[in-house]
């Protein structure tokens, strides 16, 4: 996977994730009474719909930082002593690409209560073909490509799944997320991520909501699929 799109997603799983905290916080939390979980779902009356932006997003996070540089030689016991050594430039990276034109995103909330453990989560990610990779999350990659048709991540902090934790691994949901223009048209990687995902809710027992946060209800899947049929003819080649 290129730079820039390991970059782009990292950017995304943190929007997606700052917004998902009011609704699953702390997935090592108390448990609460099923009703004062489904009012924390509940958007707050007259609010305006909104979908996942890349305004005001945080400065760009950098994939080098943390890096050290080489720095001066020590000093020689004697006389005289060594020449420093130069310190080495700093690396540059590539700038990152353009954002994506939008954000699609489809939630898995644990049921009744319960959270979903890393054992679950294993066996429906693998159950539907999704490959844990770059970021530390899952990827629906396409034959040949780099740039995944989707994702999943932890709806909760810090976004990502520790590859030796899947023993002790809880969290209240999980997000499935594309980012388009994707390597495939736009209705085939929506209908693909809302078929793993609702092969997904099944296995981990949880809903499944829109990117509101809403019940995902047959109104809103045609919605997105007429959404997402305009957004392949805007990109289509003209004749």
């Amino acid at each position: 996977m290129d730079a820039s799109t390991l970059r782009w997603i990292l950017v995304i799983v943190g929007i997606i994730v700052v917004g998902s905290i009011f609704l699953f916080g702390n997935p090592n939390r108390k448990k609460q009474p099923k009703a004062s979980r489904r009012d924390e779902m509940a958007p707050a009356k007259g609010a305006a719909r909104r979908e996942p932006t890349l305004e005001n997003v945080p400065a760009e996070p950098d994939p080098l930082e943390g890096v050290e540089h080489g720095g001066q030689g020590e000093l020689a016991i004697e006389d005289a002593p060594e020449p420093a050594a130069k310190p080495e430039a700093p690396k540059r990276q590539a700038p990152l690409g353009p954002p994506p034109d939008r954000i699609v995103s489809l939630f898995l909330l644990a049921r009744d209560n319960h959270v979903i453990t890393g054992a679950e989560l294993l066996q429906a990610t693998v159950s539907t073909g999704l490959e844990f990779g770059d970021m530390n999350i899952f990827h629906r990659l396409p034959d040949g490509e780099e740039k995944p048709v989707f994702s999943l991540a932890n709806a909760a902090k810090p976004g990502h799944f520790e590859r030796d934790e899947w023993n002790t691994f809880e969290t209240g949901g999980v997000v499935l997320f594309m980012a388009l223009p994707a390597p495939v048209h736009a209705l085939d990687a929506w209908d693909s991520m809302l078929a793993a995902a609702r092969r997904i809710s099944e296995v981990l027992n949880a809903d499944l909501l829109d990117d509101e946060r809403n019940p995902f209800t047959r109104q809103r899947e045609a919605q997105m699929r007429e959404e997402m049929r305009e957004y392949d003819r805007k990109k289509s080649p003209k004749a």
